[in-house]
């Protein structure tokens, strides 16, 4: 809107100024003129710099839970792999076992029938 203004544009906007304030209202306008820009920009400034903080804010919220989810899945990983490995100890023991699974071993019911004895 205003990029297409030039030195000529300028100097009739001053003149025009100059006329409708005066000479000696014209540095307090100016002064005012700078004081409401610099203002303005600062808010401008504020706000954009809250806004960047919320987006920064709302994208480490979204990589956190992130970083949770992979930490429980994790976890499942760890629990599962743990189970498995305690039903493949069970397998494992009831193979060997002679007696078939649940049951104690031949030498654990030899034991046991020696100390019936010895009682």
């Amino acid at each position: 809107m205003f990029g297409s203004i030039g030195f000529p544009e300028l100097l009739l906007i001053f003149i025009v100024v100059l006329l409708v304030f005066g000479p000696k209202k014209l540095p307090e306008f100016a002064k005012l003129l700078g004081k409401t820009i610099r203002e303005f920009r600062s808010t401008v400034d504020e706000a954009k710099a809250a806004i960047e903080d919320e987006i920064y804010k709302e994208g480490m919220t979204s990589q956190l839970k992130d970083i949770g989810k992979d930490v429980k899945d994790a976890l499942n990983i760890y629990g599962d792999v743990d189970k498995s490995v305690k039903d493949f100890g069970k397998d494992i023991k009831d193979s060997l076992n002679i007696n078939g699974p649940g049951e104690k071993p031949a030498a654990e019911n030899e034991k046991s029938k020696d100390d019936e004895k010895n009682k």
